[in-house]
């Protein structure tokens, strides 16, 4: 967590006995020349992860309120930090998370005023797409975001298919988790809701595309995909070189790191020449 910086918990009950688990960093209310950033974690993330709040804090610290939230799908359940519901994550869409986006913007008592969705790797897909959907999004930040989800070989799809489930370990704990084939069905149904890069040319808004240098989990070729179909006057990619998947952050903290800084220096600068117009 940065220091000097206010955050509370809240949460939103979403239907079929969901819960969307959220911090809020910075005052009730952004200053009048700050932003409403609405974060959302990556596969296997959590709004608690590593630095998160740390990077979250430093936004905050710029003047913006930073809403984190935990998708009420991702696994993370009341812990806060362990993945203790993990028969939700076996079962997450990005189709669900989307919903959980317009519970929160929906929310008056937590009252969002044309947020910016920022989303690192899988959570700016669900950005992506939510900025298309629903009217009240001012703009879209990703960190190092696929542009495609699915990036799997055929063997590995059919396999998927034949066990009716996919093993996911988290390489920190050892921890296995599964993903449900009804994910990987419900993905190429779905496929063509779910481009990002389309989803981000007709949301018609600002798009910042940030991506590491050095990631080693998804190709910083990536952020140009997004873009593709961007109006070249709305998209703005940056390169942080050297910079991996998470920017320098890892779980649990260890402390800040220049390729996050870095990150949070382009997210503010970005964010006040928007303002500005």
């Amino acid at each position: 967590m940065a220091e000097g910086v206010d955050t509370r918990e809240y949460e939103i009950a979403i239907r079929d006995d969901r819960k969307v688990r959220i911090s809020i960093d910075g005052s009730r209310k952004r200053s009048s020349q700050g932003t409403d950033i609405l974060f959302i974690p990556g596969f296997k993330g959590f709004k608690d992860w590593g630095g998160w709040p740390w990077f979250c804090g430093e936004l905050a610290l710029a003047g913006h309120r930073v809403v984190r939230m935990n998708p009420s799908m991702c696994g993370v359940g009341a812990s806060l930090d362990s993945f203790d519901e993990p028969h939700r994550f076996a079962r997450q869409t990005l189709g669900h998370d989307v919903e959980d986006i317009e519970a929160v913007l929906g929310d008056d008592a937590l009252g969002l005023d044309g947020p910016i969705l920022l989303g690192h790797s899988r959570g700016g897909l669900v950005a992506a797409i939510s900025a298309r959907e629903y009217p009240a999004i001012a703009g879209v930040i990703t960190m190092g975001t696929p542009g495609d989800l699915l990036r799997l070989t055929e063997d590995e799809i059919e396999m998927w298919r034949a066990t009716g489930r996919r093993e996911i370990v988290n390489a920190r704990t050892g921890e296995v988790l599964h993903q449900d084939v009804e994910v990987l069905e419900d993905y190429l149904m779905r496929q063509e809701f779910y481009s990002a890069p389309s989803a981000l040319a007709q949301s018609n808004l600002p798009v910042l595309a940030i991506h590491g240098g050095g990631d080693e989990a998804v190709d910083p070729s990536s952020a140009g995909t997004l873009l593709a179909e961007v109006d070249p006057d709305l998209g703005r990619k940056v390169i942080i070189e050297g910079a991996g998947h998470t920017f320098g952050l890892a779980h649990p903290f260890a402390g800040p790191h220049p390729h996050a800084r870095k990150a949070v220096e382009v997210i503010v600068d970005w964010l006040r020449e928007e303002r500005s117009g």
